[in-house]
């Protein structure tokens, strides 16, 4: 009797399973969840193009307000011009440089690459390639960046030397590479901003 009991209730679970199975291959719209996800914010508000609106990034409402006593950190992001892996490795003075990922950036400097012009020195890098290292024009947009707002935008030429090293994937050698900007001109433009001097009365 309780064997037969088992069998019934098997019987039972296994239609039942292929009605559900039934119910689904009939539905005649795909069920979707009712889950949204926001959009990640950016890692900076640089957007891609210079005239565009500055992007929704994780220092917003984030990262502390542009002021108090200087100097005010600040990140230098090239937003185009070169690959993230070739852009220029800036060493800014002491206190000017905000800590990776930290909220206590004040400032965010956008680069971009606005033009290049006449070839110059040529670039010799392991196993005999040449790059040619040509002139170019950069502009410069702070950004606060908690509320990226701007607060000023400059251009300067490129007056460096070739770049110590040039990364890029095998078989696809750049012949050419932008000139960029002095890291010592980029800090005597982002003085006034980052670390003014007060005057004296």
């Amino acid at each position: 009797m309780l064997r037969g009991i088992w069998v019934f209730v098997a019987v039972m679970i296994a239609l039942l399973a292929t009605l559900a199975i039934l119910d689904l291959s009939n539905d005649p719209e795909p069920r979707r969840s009712s889950v949204t996800f926001p959009d990640r914010p950016a890692e900076n508000p640089c957007p891609s193009e210079l005239g565009d609106k500055p992007r929704r990034s994780k220092y917003t409402n984030h990262a502390a307000p542009y002021g108090g006593p200087a100097p005010h950190p600040v990140k230098v992001v090239n937003a185009n011009g070169f690959s993230a892996a070739n852009a220029p490795h800036r060493t800014l003075p002491d206190g000017w440089e905000a800590t990776y990922n930290s909220f206590e950036t004040q400032l965010v400097v956008c680069e971009y690459l606005m033009s290049t012009g006449a070839k110059g020195d040529s670039c010799k890098y392991l196993g005999d390639h040449f790059v040619s290292l040509v002139s170019a024009t950069w502009t410069y947009r702070v950004l606060t960046a908690r509320t990226a707002e701007r607060v000023t935008q400059f251009t300067l030429k490129g007056n460096d030397t070739c770049p110590d090293e040039i990364e890029y994937r095998e078989g696809n050698i750049p012949s050419e590479t932008p000139q960029s900007v002095r890291t010592e001109d980029l800090e005597k433009a982002l003085q006034p901003f980052v670390a003014p001097t007060r005057r004296s009365h």
